[in-house]
């Protein structure tokens, strides 16, 4: 299950589809609290990390499946 902060991040990156912490942090405003979402939501494997210029945050198949059905 899904906490709120979760959903936000979950939805913030879905918009975006790439997206840095910073910019998380930023749009959700949980003064951290999304670093630990984040991390939950890797785990769920509903996003991944990706690192070129910096390290960014895409949503996967099965995140874009979990924004659908909330």
């Amino acid at each position: 299950m899904l906490s709120d902060i979760d959903r936000k991040v979950l939805d913030v990156v879905s918009q975006k589809l790439l997206i840095t912490k910073g910019e998380i942090n930023g749009m959700v405003g949980g003064n951290g609290a999304a670093d630990v979402s984040i991390s939950r939501l890797k785990e769920m494997g509903y996003i991944d990390k990706v690192e070129s210029l910096g390290t960014s945050f895409v949503i996967t198949q099965k995140g874009i499946r979990a924004v659908k059905e909330i």
